[in-house]
């Protein structure tokens, strides 16, 4: 499977200017077949190789890891472990799930709503 950073990653330069790899490296000293291998999903960037580059095209480390489908918005570690935590996969665990909302328990109907805009907002690229 391809990973998501590395999609994210290759259009996120493509929208930045239309740069090319080429000028990536000269914006960062990145070698351009090293970040050859981040879009192709074939290496892994370390943080901050990954923060110098969502720096440099203007989107979150957020939205490339596909923790958000916002590119301009960063999660709070409180956000970021919510997502990690919602199996929204699985309809029945999350809707088994005991919310509320104004000292309320949501209703069946308003669970199926939550989950709706969870997948759109948060749920990863497949």
């Amino acid at each position: 499977m391809f990973p998501i950073y590395a999609k994210r990653l290759k259009e996120a330069r493509q929208k930045a200017n239309n740069m090319t790899q080429l000028q990536v490296q000269k914006a960062t000293g990145i070698n351009n077949k090293t970040l050859s291998g981040y879009e192709t999903g074939k290496n892994q960037p370390d943080y901050d190789t990954l923060k110098t580059l969502c720096d440099l095209y203007g989107v979150s480390t957020d939205w490339v890891l596909g923790n958000t489908n916002n590119p301009n918005s960063s999660l709070s570690m409180a956000e970021r472990d919510a997502v990690k935590k919602l199996n929204l996969s699985d309809d029945d665990s999350f809707l088994s799930l005991y919310m509320e909302f104004d000292g309320r328990e949501i209703t069946a109907a308003e669970k199926q709503k939550v989950l709706a805009m969870a997948r759109l907002l948060l749920q990863q690229d497949r």
